[in-house]
């Protein structure tokens, strides 16, 4: 992710909605993909969430952030939109009167953000072949009494709807279902962005000669899906799974391992961006080049200096990750779908 700042100079993060040095309000800017500095105008506004940035321009805070202050990005255009262009793809959140609900959404639209953020930067479009676009339900699970639930909310994806339990912002419960999985790494945005990655399946994948190429890489991902997921629960990943997958769960059938590593190429892509950005590598951007691995390299060496500062402050590694060539591989092949189809497009 990019680096960000106030018009007074101050360093900003991306969540901000304030600076704190100079107290100047800002929104994100989702179309430039920037943060804006922003005033209120010089006499009264008919919209109360109009505001003025440094060009003179008018803007509108997301209607989520006037109701609940739970959102920063901006609309471009406050007399045709209420919402901004993320909480504008929701279909679905939680009861807000619910206990701790509004900080939970809050949690899982940051991290959703994020997620828009590089699929963006990276020119993905949101909408495949068809009109089917990606949408997302944020939900709670019912309980009838303690400990009984009358439905169960799973994190999932189905033709280009993406469903999310708010519990996964919960960090005791994410925590308690981490170790209950026998996994290291466990986040809302890691969920996002592995169940983007079937989203994007069909899509990248539309040229039948990548998709050949693809599953000569991941396997056929026609195979029984809820069949090779009962005997993943059952029996486990295989035992040398490590040497193939990014991950155990990739293990489970080719469609998870195609959204591992998707998840995963975006991690290392905003993670690098990151990095070159605030000058802790001088690499360039993962997607510089469609077919060199040499952005592999950087991300490992990054990775064990990210590991070992973590460790030095008695935190969890960052990314609990072996990559081996068998991964690499897909990683590569995952930033060519990518590349070419944002050359298609600009074509």
């Amino acid at each position: 992710m990019k680096i960000f700042y106030c018009q007074c100079g101050s360093r900003v993060f991306f969540e901000n909605t304030a600076c704190l040095t100079c107290g100047r309000e800002l929104g994100f800017d989702s179309d430039a993909l920037t943060m804006r500095s922003l005033a209120p105008p010089a006499g009264p506004a008919a919209n109360p969430a109009m505001l003025i940035d440094v060009e003179g321009q008018a803007r509108w805070r997301c209607g989520n952030h006037v109701e609940h202050g739970n959102c920063n990005w901006l609309v471009s255009d406050g007399t045709a939109e209420r919402l901004c262009r993320s909480c504008r793809l929701n279909d679905m959140i939680p009861a807000l009167s619910g206990p701790g609900n509004l900080q939970l959404w809050t949690r899982v639209e940051e991290a959703k953000r994020r997620l828009l953020y590089s699929l963006f930067s990276l020119g993905l479009p949101l909408v495949r072949r068809g009109g089917s676009g990606l949408r997302f339900r944020i939900m709670e699970d019912r309980r009838r009494n303690p400990g009984v639930y009358e439905s169960f909310v799973a994190t999932a994806h189905l033709e280009g709807t993406i469903t999310i339990n708010i519990a996964e912002a919960d960090d005791a419960t994410r925590h308690a279902v981490r170790e209950q999985m026998q996994e290291r790494y466990r986040t809302v945005l890691g969920h996002l962005r592995h169940e983007s990655g079937h989203f994007y399946f069909s899509l990248l994948t539309a040229d039948p000669d990548l998709l050949e190429a693809c599953r000569k890489r991941f396997g056929d991902e026609r195979q029984d899906y809820q069949a090779s997921l009962e005997a993943h629960y059952h029996s486990g990943p295989p035992a040398d799974w490590h040497e193939h997958y990014v991950s155990a769960y990739a293990a489970a059938h080719p469609a998870e391992d195609f959204a591992e590593t998707f998840a995963h190429f975006l991690h290392i892509h905003d993670a690098l961006e990151s990095a070159r950005m605030t000058g802790l590598t001088p690499q360039a951007d993962v997607d510089a080049s469609a077919d060199d691995a040499g952005w592999i390299a950087d991300w490992a060496a990054l990775a064990v200096t990210l590991n070992e500062i973590g460790r030095s402050l008695g935190s969890d590694d960052a990314y609990p990750f072996v990559l081996t060539d068998p991964v690499k591989e897909k990683l590569v092949f995952m930033n060519r779908l990518v590349a070419r189809q944002v050359s298609r497009q600009a074509g």
